[in-house]
């Protein structure tokens, strides 16, 4: 198992982000600790330790703390593109999310209204319609998919008890300007042999996202056995991708 590259405090960066550019991170996790509804076999931040669709309050940052923090990232010299919530966990998990997003929106088109507003989740949350309402202030709400069935769900991404795929479809289908992501691995654990990728295509066909993102691994797995796709596989898939939805896809 590798070491956890976690962050350790709530503002991070600025990082370069092969997707987004310049980005200061925001991260809603104290302590070090990986609070997330998945527990991926590939996760570079390494085992889930807190697994679940309800952590407590006192499992986050203060949504005062996570402001204070933002305005004073934000009112730095720095030249950046994107702010984003990401982090060592599923960020919208947190009980204040929808008003942190409305004030984070809030303090970027005072302060920086160049920047794009981003965040990466796994769609786990997004029956609760106030999760849906806090995504659409997002300029990129960019969301994880990266299983086509139930048991390669089970087998890749390790879900917290409550969590099925039908549920991350349809609230995924309720999000109109969404970027849907996804990893593919192989080896002992794999979400990209032909059935599974067939299976996940056909869903990518129902949720219509405004575009697609494909990737492998590009640091040391939570698991032994997790093997990166290469890059002609990944190009091949994304032509699949274009030739059978039309979507929009770019290969990182």
């Amino acid at each position: 198992m590798n070491p956890r590259r976690m962050p350790s405090q709530i503002i991070y960066g600025p990082v370069f982000s092969r997707r987004l550019g310049r980005s200061l991170g925001i991260n809603l996790f104290p302590w070090g600790r990986k609070i997330c509804s998945f527990d991926c076999v590939y996760c570079e931040h390494g085992v889930t330790d807190v697994l679940t669709l309800a952590p407590r309050f006192q499992d986050f940052f203060s949504a005062e703390d996570v402001l204070a923090a933002v305005e004073n990232a934000l009112q730095q010299s720095w030249s950046l593109d994107c702010l984003t919530f990401s982090g060592n966990g599923e960020p919208t998990l947190h009980p204040q999310f929808h008003s942190i997003a409305q004030a984070v929106r809030a303090l970027r088109d005072r302060l920086r209204p160049e920047m794009r507003l981003a965040v990466f989740s796994n769609a786990t949350t997004l029956h609760r319609p106030e999760i849906q309402q806090a995504l659409a202030l997002f300029d990129l709400p960019i969301l994880k998919l990266d299983a086509g069935n139930e048991e390669v769900l089970q087998a890749v991404n390790r879900p917290a008890a409550g969590v099925t795929l039908a549920t991350i479809v349809s609230g995924m289908k309720r999000i109109p300007h969404l970027v849907l992501q996804a990893l593919f691995v192989q080896g002992r654990y794999s979400n990209s042999g032909s059935q599974a990728f067939v299976e996940w295509l056909e869903l990518l066909a129902e949720i219509r996202p405004q575009a697609v993102q494909i990737y492998s691994l590009d640091r040391l797995p939570a698991q032994d056995g997790v093997e990166e796709v290469d890059r002609s596989r990944l190009e091949q898939m994304a032509n699949e991708i274009r030739a059978r939805t039309g979507l929009p896809v770019q290969v990182f």
